[in-house]
């Protein structure tokens, strides 16, 4: 396998998901259009909608991740997901680390 290449076959640097920001409202919401392009499965599933919202509780916050405008009997692949991805973003903004479980790497280059 040529170092520019993930396990899982997929190009490294390829794009996996395109999409826009469709409401900024800081501090509180974003609402993003969310097209995965990983396989041509999910690709099919067309254009969906990801509204994070954030909601300030004490000292704290507590973000919300809504993932709508999905078919009834979407691919899983487009919402199963979600639990990795909020684990690296809280690792991330926690200790300015990436997280380094292999599900979190499924997308990274290749190491040497």
């Amino acid at each position: 396998m040529s170092g520019n290449q993930a396990t899982t076959g997929f190009p490294a640097h390829s794009p996996i998901l395109e999409g826009e920001n469709l409401e900024v409202d800081p501090p509180r919401r974003l609402v993003q259009s969310f097209r995965a392009l990983w396989s041509d499965d999910v690709k099919r599933e067309g254009t969906s909608r990801v509204t994070w919202e954030i909601e300030q509780i004490a000292d704290s916050c507590r973000l919300t991740a809504i993932h709508d405008q999905l078919r009834d009997e979407a691919n899983p692949e487009l919402y199963g997901g979600w639990p990795m991805v909020l684990s690296g973003l809280k690792t991330l903004l926690e200790t300015g680390e990436t997280l380094t479980t292999p599900g979190s790497l499924r997308y990274a280059p290749e190491q040497t």
